[in-house]
């Protein structure tokens, strides 16, 4: 067990073996500094009982007593100190590490991994790895070094005594063992069933709308205390088993006080040992009681721990299946697309989802992506950001594989995936905000923006006249002025935060974050929304509607003036007169630079100047849309058919 947890807790150790080593010396120093006055006092009984002190003498005794107390006391502090300062990092740490090695997968990983696994593994499992890190590793060191210390004495004192009185510690390591084995069992299942309650929790409240909508509340609640439920037994399992270190750990104690107190008369009788010594060896008994339970404590905590860090380990050692080419080139702008020939497949599937898709996107065009549900749209668009390992990032890559998928004419594994993502605004096809406000969510698309923008003297004097203005009123004023990148937005206040004299809600408005917003076409919704931009987005966005939701995204992606910009059926949720406003903005405002258009509604890319059509991974036609409307095929009669629905046609 010691071996197996020295090396699942190596790469802390390494990391702080100067805290844990000096731990270690202060324990050893500490325990015989704890030791030795059980042992002075055994020598002061004798002489007291022999009348063989002077008063003198027993001061003396009393003043090393009490220095030996002392120094046991700073010992203490500094091993402790040591050892929970190296240990107090150690969630910090196990949650870096987990974090990065989260982030840094790509989507196989999580079609493995569940969230709620994942989140019990970032959240209890390191927690109880922090314990074995803290608690762990000093009561191994503790259990193991202060009994040694003790049996030093001891075997002094008699070592036929010693013998005798540590015969029972054998069936304690036995049981120890045993429960240990059951403990790390019932654990692991502990755990498990902790991860498939997080599961249905986060989903439940993911879609909330729906379980309301269906009215699942009850079904759903059932579920959760089914879950509840079985998650307390299988607790109270592991309750069960810990609960037995204790009790065994006090049998075996009291049965080496009686063998003790048995032999040792005989001893004294036999001249072999003193009266003071005999005390001094049953106090010493009394002192091994705290390592065995200690003991016990250490088989529980480090059992846990050991379980929570086989289960970490399963996310720090899972291999990335995609990572940067060694021979890497800078990615300094991004022209024309080549896709040639290009195949993918699912990671565990065989069969290609793409196939021998050859077209290319030049530098500064609009290309549109169409096909029925299915057909590998959104796949495909996936491939320009590298979110799939392709198939040139298997070891038994064809040459052909190598060169298929081309940016600026260099195959896209040679750049860095950073420096790639970078340069791309992506807006998915479902739409994930986080708990933020609306301004920060937009703002998570350009790092290089400050969390906030103070106001100086002048823009606090703008304010002050501005305090009275309705938002409409305030609108004119910003458009009166050409829209001044020095415009500020105001929203209502109520009394308590005009007595405050927070100025939050209040917000400087930089030209691209405004072009962002005019783009997104989301201004209209500033008058409705309580706060404005400083709108709460609650979970997943989740008091926001959809089309919200969608133009947020899209302002995010804006914000950074990306290079190429794929919209993947981001525009499903809004009317018809946002998509067209959205649409002609993007036109104006992206004239050179790419965007990728994926839809389901064709009014989207009917602008584009090239249109791709997929059925089941492949390009069944391409054009214009003049050139598919002329071409017949789905593309017209869909086309014609949402024209109808509309009543356009």
């Amino acid at each position: 067990m010691i071996k197996k947890i020295m090396r699942q807790m190596a790469w802390l150790i390494q990391a702080y073996k100067s805290e844990y080593l000096i731990g270690l010396i202060a324990i050893i120093l500490s325990n015989i500094a704890g030791v030795a006055p059980t042992r002075l006092a055994g020598y002061l009984a004798d002489r007291i009982i022999l009348q063989d002190i002077s008063f003198a003498v027993f001061l003396n005794y009393i003043y090393v007593l009490v220095g030996l107390v002392l120094l046991n006391f700073f010992l203490n502090y500094v091993w402790n100190y040591y050892i929970f300062k190296a240990a107090d990092v150690a969630p910090l740490l196990g949650r870096q590490i987990t974090a990065r090695k989260i982030f840094s997968q790509s989507a196989p990983f999580f079609g493995r991994n569940t969230t709620g696994s994942l989140m019990g593994k970032a959240t209890n499992d390191v927690d109880f790895m922090a314990d074995m890190a803290g608690y762990g590793v000093m009561t191994m060191f503790d259990s193991s070094l202060y009994p040694a210390t003790i049996l030093f004495f001891m075997v002094g004192i008699s070592w036929k005594l010693t013998l005798v009185t540590i015969l029972p510690l054998p069936l304690l390591l036995f049981a120890s063992k045993k429960i240990g084995a059951h403990l790390y069992e019932e654990f692991d299942d502990a755990q498990r069933a902790f991860d498939a309650m997080n599961d249905h929790v986060l989903e439940n409240v993911s879609g909330v709308r729906i379980v309301r909508a269906y009215r699942l509340e009850g079904i759903q609640t059932e579920r959760v205390d089914e879950l509840a439920e079985e998650m307390y037994r299988k607790n109270m399992r592991v309750a069960s088993w810990s609960a037995l270190f204790m009790p065994a750990s006090r049998l075996v104690s009291g049965m080496t006080y009686v063998i003790a107190i048995a032999l040792g008369a005989a001893l004294i009788r036999n001249g072999e040992i003193t009266l003071g010594a005999l005390i001094s060896f049953v106090f010493f008994l009394g002192m091994m009681t705290w390592p065995m339970i200690s003991m016990g404590e250490f088989i529980n905590v480090s059992q846990q721990g050991s379980a929570a860090m086989e289960r970490l380990q399963e996310v720090w050692d899972y291999p990335e299946d995609m990572a940067d080419a060694e021979s890497t080139v800078p990615l300094e702008k991004i022209g024309d697309i080549e896709f040639e020939n290009f195949s993918f497949a699912w990671p565990d599937l065989k069969e290609d989802v793409l196939k021998d898709i050859s077209f290319t996107i030049k530098e500064g065009q609009t290309v549109g992506i169409v096909g029925r549900i299915g057909s590998g749209k959104t796949t495909l668009l996936k491939q320009i950001l590298r979110f799939y390992p392709q198939k040139a990032d298997l070891a038994n890559a064809l040459p052909a594989d190598l060169e298929s998928l081309r940016i600026n004419g260099k195959p896209i594994y040679k750049y860095r995936r950073s420096d790639l993502r970078g340069r791309v605004g992506y807006v998915p096809q479902q739409t994930i905000l986080f708990s933020k406000t609306i301004r920060e969510n937009i703002l998570l698309g350009d790092r290089s923006f400050p969390d906030s923008w103070p106001l100086n003297d002048q823009d606090l004097e703008k304010e002050k006249r501005l305090r009275k203005l309705s938002f409409r009123e305030l609108q004119g004023e910003m458009k009166a002025r050409d829209a001044d990148p020095a415009a500020v937005f105001y929203w209502d206040k109520t009394e308590e935060e005009e007595e405050s004299g927070d100025e939050s809600v209040f917000m400087k408005c930089d030209p691209v974050f405004q072009q962002a917003l005019d783009t997104a076409d989301f201004y209209k919704d500033l008058e409705i929304l309580p706060r404005g931009l400083e709108t709460m987005a609650g979970e997943k966005g989740i008091a926001l509607s959809g089309g919200q939701k969608q133009r947020i995204a899209i302002a995010r992606a804006l914000i950074s003036d990306p290079e190429v910009l794929i919209l993947d059926d981001s525009l499903s949720a809004v009317d018809g007169t946002t998509e067209e406003n959205i649409l002609r903005e993007l036109r104006r405002q992206r004239r050179g630079r790419s965007t990728i258009i994926s839809a389901h509604r064709l009014s989207a890319v009917m602008e584009a100047d090239l249109i791709l059509v997929l059925e089941d991974g492949k390009i069944a036609a391409r054009g214009t849309h003049e050139e598919l409307m002329k071409a017949g095929g789905w593309y017209r009669v869909q086309y014609l058919k949402q024209q109808l629905e509309r009543g356009d046609a």
